[in-house]
């Protein structure tokens, strides 16, 4: 989540503040759902929307005003799949954008060490 985005984008002024709750509860449940950016159980089956209301805390009407709004500006769309977050990406955090990096296994060259205060404890 990007703190600018959230306080000076579009959702800022098109959706209430109730609505806005929903929005970003709505983009934390689709991060657990087994698809990320898509609401659906794990066979791509759509929730219903009370079930959705009720796992992010919110009253239905208020869930269906968000999802109405959310639906007119592109934000989600929804099929026989679930509710599929639009731009699902531009929503990840930079820490996700650099895992793959991360994730990458660190070699490290025994002969590069530098002998320091805990040295004679390596064994070569």
């Amino acid at each position: 989540m990007y703190p600018y985005s959230c306080i000076h984008g579009s959702i800022a002024w098109q959706l209430t503040p109730e609505e806005r709750c929903c929005w970003y509860e709505m983009l934390f449940f689709s991060a657990l759902c087994s698809e990320r950016g898509l609401i659906a159980d794990s066979d791509r089956h759509p929730y219903p929307h009370k079930f959705i209301a009720q796992e992010i805390h919110a009253d239905l009407e208020v869930f269906e005003s968000t999802l109405a709004k959310s639906l007119s500006e592109d934000r989600i769309t929804e099929d026989e799949h679930g509710i599929h977050i639009t731009n699902w990406k531009a929503y990840q955090s930079e820490y996700e954008r650099q895992k793959p990096y991360r994730s990458k296994s660190k070699v490290t060259d025994p002969n590069k060490y530098v002998e320091g205060k805990y040295g004679h404890v390596v064994k070569r």
